[in-house]
């Protein structure tokens, strides 16, 4: 009788154990993508996996779209980072390491093994000014990288860049392509025309 007993308080105790609560707290949960879903806590998101465990731990830099949540493309994700003043984008991998630096003005997620960004550039033109201080030139080009960071194509640029206005968040560079499939990119010209670009993975 007593052995009887055990072994049904032992089959309770691992149906509770099965039914264990294994995530608390969490504010918001978006749907899975890759085998991931974003779930967010305060101002913090971070990504669980198809069995609930938290695989990537909450942070603050993570790149959360309008009206939507982070998300991994290609196993990448992007992230943010502010220096002096100025918001660059890289991605991250899913075990949280950088493996694109964030030196890109503009970024957008992976699509087929490509994003599009722009990259920015500083001349120094060996010029002084009249308060005795270099003379630097600043411009951005709009590229289509792959997943190891690589150029793809060059779509647009140098076009010059006010380097105060970007920090005062003024008339910001913004991308002018659109992918159209899988190999296949279209830029956007200043008479609204379009000049399309077949893309090739770097191997």
């Amino acid at each position: 009788m007593k052995r009887s007993i055990l072994i049904t308080l032992l089959l309770i105790s691992l149906s509770f154990l099965s039914n264990a609560q294994i995530l608390t707290e969490v504010d918001e949960i978006a749907p899975f993508q890759e085998g991931l879903a974003a779930v967010k806590k305060g101002n913090s998101w971070g990504f669980i996996n198809n069995n609930g465990t938290l695989i990537l731990d909450y942070r603050k830099d993570l790149v959360v779209p309008p009206n939507g949540a982070p998300l991994f493309n290609d196993g990448l994700c992007l992230v943010q980072e502010v220096r002096d003043g100025i918001t660059f984008y890289g991605y991250i991998n899913t075990k949280g390491d950088k493996v694109i630096p964030a030196d890109y003005l503009v970024a957008t997620p992976f699509e087929n093994g490509f994003a599009r960004v722009i990259k920015y550039y500083k001349e120094d033109t060996g010029a002084i000014n009249a308060l005795g201080k270099n003379i630097v030139n600043y411009s951005y080009n709009e590229l289509v990288i792959d997943t190891k960071n690589e150029i793809i194509q060059h779509l647009r640029g140098p076009n010059n860049l006010l380097l105060d206005s970007l920090k005062l968040k003024q008339n910001p560079p913004t991308i002018l392509s659109k992918f159209i499939n899988d190999s296949l990119i279209a830029l956007r010209k200043k008479d609204n025309t379009y000049t399309v670009y077949k893309l090739h993975k770097s191997k």
